[in-house]
């Protein structure tokens, strides 16, 4: 594991007029050499992050390894959190629900062995969150469908999809009622039982870290199809018709949406990588975090949780 060091962020061109509200804080995460910037004033804040196999959660202005799990995804709000352990239980893998304010946790089984069940994505209000099901396919993992746990009842159920895209990974639409995931170069919705309702064709995947939709729930964020020269597209969710394209920002991720107009994206920059909001006409307005080579390189990934 890498010694913890400091990466300077550099200033950025404008700086939204809510970010003077306060001034910002730089934290460096343990285990790597990410540096976050975050201001008390900010919507979303990082809660947890993955590096290589190892899963840190936020405590307070701090981070803690969790050497028991995988993968840690916080609540929209906090309060709780859901973490994927490293190993299964009982011939299942399983989730742990966990209670932020006491520490204490409650298992919960998901899938039995080989199959596996991790990518946890909330939905917005906290109730539920749906993890994408998995199994080997030769050398590599194809999806087979997903598993939705119900947070209050503290219980699971699995859906086996028919005919999914084998890099499908399912989120919650924006009212919860729906789940989104890839399907040939497009994006599907399908209902909690897995039957599909609507296809939008040639968008591209949907992305955006634990969230695709914008707040309103009206744009959904994919990266464009391959015959665009643009990186990030803006659909419509009702209609499926283009909402916008974003010129000129060449995104290695997009960890989803700061408000309606700005989004976060992992650039590169020279031989580092910044975490910076684009707003839609491409422009970074303020930098977030600065990653080394070598943070991206160990696959590092920053959980934005919306407060």
């Amino acid at each position: 594991m890498l010694a913890c060091s400091v990466i300077a962020i550099a200033a950025v061109v404008s700086v939204p007029p809510a970010a003077h509200a306060a001034d910002p804080v730089d934290i460096a995460l343990p285990g790597t050499r990410v540096t976050v910037r975050e201001n008390s004033t900010d919507p979303l804040r990082v809660t947890s992050y993955g590096f290589g196999k190892a899963a840190y959660l936020r405590k307070g202005a701090g981070f803690t390894r969790q050497t028991a799990y995988q993968e840690i995804t916080v609540a929209p709000r906090g309060g709780k959190a859901l973490a994927v352990p490293t190993s299964y239980n009982g011939g299942y893998d399983s989730v742990v629900l966990l209670d932020l304010a006491t520490s204490k946790g409650t298992r919960i089984r998901t899938v039995r062995k080989p199959l596996v069940a991790h990518y946890v994505h909330w939905s917005r209000n906290g109730t539920k969150a749906v993890l994408t099901v998995e199994r080997k396919s030769g050398d590599a993992w194809a999806t087979s469908g997903f598993v939705v746990v119900d947070t209050v009842a503290k219980t699971a159920k699995t859906v086996t999809v028919a005919n999914v895209d084998r890099a499908a990974r399912f989120r919650w639409s924006s009212d919860g009622s729906e789940l989104v995931a890839e399907y040939r170069g497009g994006a599907r919705f399908y209902g909690p039982d897995g039957e599909v309702r609507r296809t939008l064709a040639k968008t591209g995947r949907p992305a955006g870290g634990e969230d695709a939709f914008t707040p309103s729930g009206r744009g959904l964020m994919t990266w464009c199809p391959s015959t665009y020269t643009e990186h990030v597209c803006v659909w419509d969710r009702t209609s499926g018709k283009l909402a916008a394209k974003v010129p000129g920002i060449k995104p290695k991720a997009l960890w989803g949406w700061w408000d309606e107009k700005h989004f976060i994206a992992v650039v590169p920059v020279g031989d580092i990588y910044r975490v910076v909001l684009s707003d839609l006409k491409g422009t970074s307005t303020r930098v977030l975090a600065a990653l080394s080579a070598d943070d991206w390189k160990n696959r590092v990934y920053l959980s934005y949780t919306r407060r």
